[in-house]
């Protein structure tokens, strides 16, 4: 198969959107609905450990503003709790609420079929194929020049 180039960033997006939709839609259809985009991505991000709003913000392309608007909808829905960061006393860390352990367990049984499903309709092991190859290091984003190049760092 012949690779459209451009078309690799649309795909990411377009496949990160499949298992949003669907994370979602099961969830809804399990009665725990409304939970929006950002507060899923939210949950996401804190499930692998980033524990500070400014970082949460900052992986996901969204204003601080925006970020503790998402966290103080999901305290309110008690799925996390924002709590005084003992490295830091004017800052805040995100861990899970106790509350929320029986969504968060349906949400992780709902991946987990998906990706069993992902290697029935792609072929056996292809979840852990796109894992390896998306958990691989591709190094920092670079700069480009108008030319498509990579800039040298220049000298100060």
């Amino acid at each position: 198969m012949t690779r459209q180039t451009g078309l690799l960033m649309a795909q990411l997006l377009n496949r990160f959107m499949w298992f949003d939709g669907a994370l979602q839609r099961n969830l809804d259809k399990r009665g725990w609905g409304g939970v929006r985009r950002l507060e899923s991505m939210t949950m996401m991000y804190v499930q692998a450990g980033i524990r500070r709003p400014s970082e949460l913000a900052r992986l996901i392309g969204v204003t601080r503003q925006s970020m503790n608007t998402a966290l103080r909808e999901l305290e309110e829905k008690k799925l996390v709790r924002l709590l005084p960061d003992p490295q830091d006393k004017r800052c805040k860390i995100v861990e899970f609420a106790p509350e929320g352990a029986a969504m968060r367990q349906e949400a992780l049984h709902v991946i987990e079929e998906l990706e069993a499903l992902l290697d029935r309709r792609l072929g056996e092991g292809a979840a852990d194929r796109l894992a390896e190859i998306l958990d691989a290091d591709w190094g920092e984003a670079p700069l480009l020049d108008a030319s498509g190049e990579r800039k040298k760092k220049e000298a100060i």
